[in-house]
């Protein structure tokens, strides 16, 4: 399984280098957005929102199988990937990046979309589910931020802190379940982002304002009676980043799934369980 991921992982990158759908940029609220579209359909469309330090290649294993029967997007949100990593003077907080989202929406004239939302950037969905119900169609959370205080700082200061592939490696190998998918690829894809103009400045900029005092400042759980949209929320049992526990307790209008064997990369350890979860929910 472990050999079979790390081909598959080094086969993608090397087809979005090569032959795959080349990501684009858009102007949205004064920011430059790269995103990246597959697919066709209709209905609303998907729109993936990584997590912090991603970018949108972390839906690499998701978006392609999602994009055969829906039109999907996927976006690097500020500060990260291929979009505008000056935050400006203002917010760089949860709020923030849900205004950066509406304003691609807005942007690609996307009315409404399904949201399916990584860690921060489940959050980020949640938020937006939650103060603009009429722009989201149903959001996925894969072991999101904001259902609890507790996040490991040691990781999120290990990949700030992380320059060279020995640093970044065992902090890379939190995010999974077995550490031996953590492959030389994905560490040395990981340190070309880190190494770009204006990245550590926007990530400490985020952390500090999402996770002062090396907990979570966005609570939304109690919150979630307001939910006027569809939301479920899958979770790695071994996560080592946000405890699977803040799924526990929650509506019972919201649909929670726990799988085993998956960390804090539940969409890639678990990608073809997820796809099928997202298919039947979004369908």
């Amino acid at each position: 399984f472990v050999e079979k991921f790390q081909e598959e992982f080094a086969a993608h990158a090397a087809e979005a280098a090569e032959t795959g759908p080349e990501p684009a940029t858009v102007e949205a609220g004064g920011r430059r957005i790269r995103y990246l579209e597959m697919g066709a359909g209709e209905g609303p469309p998907i729109l993936f929102i990584h997590g912090f330090g991603g970018d949108l290649y972390s839906w690499q294993f998701n978006q392609e199988a999602l994009a055969a029967d829906h039109l999907t997007y996927a976006l690097d949100l500020p500060g990260h990937g291929g979009s505008t990593k000056d935050l400006g003077g203002g917010r760089a907080d949860v709020g923030a990046l849900a205004d950066a989202v509406i304003d691609f929406m807005d942007a690609k004239e996307i009315a409404k979309a399904h949201l399916v939302g990584h860690s921060l950037g489940g959050a980020v969905a949640l938020e937006l589910a939650l103060d603009h119900p009429g722009r989201v169609a149903s959001a996925t959370l894969v072991c999101p931020a904001a259902l609890g205080p507790e996040i490991n700082m040691a990781y999120i200061d290990g990949f700030m802190q992380a320059k060279r592939r020995k640093q970044l490696q065992p902090v890379l190998e939190m995010l999974v379940a077995n550490p031996a998918m953590v492959s030389r690829e994905m560490i040395e894809e990981v340190l070309k982002y880190k190494r770009l103009d204006g990245v550590d400045a926007a990530l400490r900029r985020i952390a500090e304002e999402a996770f002062a005092g090396g907990r979570q400042a966005l609570q939304l759980s109690g919150r979630l009676s307001e939910l006027s949209v569809p939301v479920q929320v899958i979770w790695g049992r071994q996560d080592q980043i946000l405890p699977v526990r803040h799924g526990e307790g929650l509506p019972a209008g919201v649909s929670v799934t726990a799988l085993d064997g998956a960390g804090h990369l539940a969409h890639m350890e678990k990608a073809a369980e997820i796809n099928e979860k997202l298919r039947g929910f979004i369908g």
